[in-house]
């Protein structure tokens, strides 16, 4: 029998399980579960964590494929687009924070930001356009 033919006999047997189980009552099902000498709520339980970490593992994938997106149409990642110091990161953020009254952040419990939290910043405000890559010549 040719592979083809296999995935379609086992496409049928599944579907036909499928119908067979949406068919079935849930008294019904209880009562072959309990014949059988499983734990509903074991089983119950059992579904339970697998449906949410099949969930999990689907936002995580989508969240990595989001990021490596984001990542690819970074302004930042134009060929030649060097950040500039992180001094000059701070003067252009406070200017724009001046000239655009829109424009505000809020730090994590007020503490000093890392040379990383103002390089984010900046590539954040280069990808909204609100200010125009430049670099220090490094």
């Amino acid at each position: 029998m040719s592979e083809p033919k296999i995935r379609e006999e086992l496409a049928a047997l599944r579907d036909a399980a499928l119908e067979d189980l949406l068919a079935t009552s849930d008294a019904d099902l209880r009562g072959e579960a309990i014949e059988d000498g499983d734990d509903i709520k074991a089983v119950a339980a059992s579904l339970k964590a697998s449906m949410r970490e099949a969930a999990a593992g689907a936002l995580r994938e989508r969240l990595a494929l989001s990021k490596a997106r984001m990542r690819s149409s970074s302004p930042m990642s134009a060929k030649g687009v060097v950040r500039p110091a992180v001094d000059r990161i701070k003067a252009v953020v406070s200017d724009l924070m001046q000239r655009d009254p829109r424009v505000g952040f809020a730090f994590r419990d007020g503490k000093k930001q890392t040379e990383g939290d103002w390089q984010t910043i900046y590539d954040d405000l280069l990808a909204m356009g609100l200010i125009e890559p430049e670099d220090d010549g490094a």
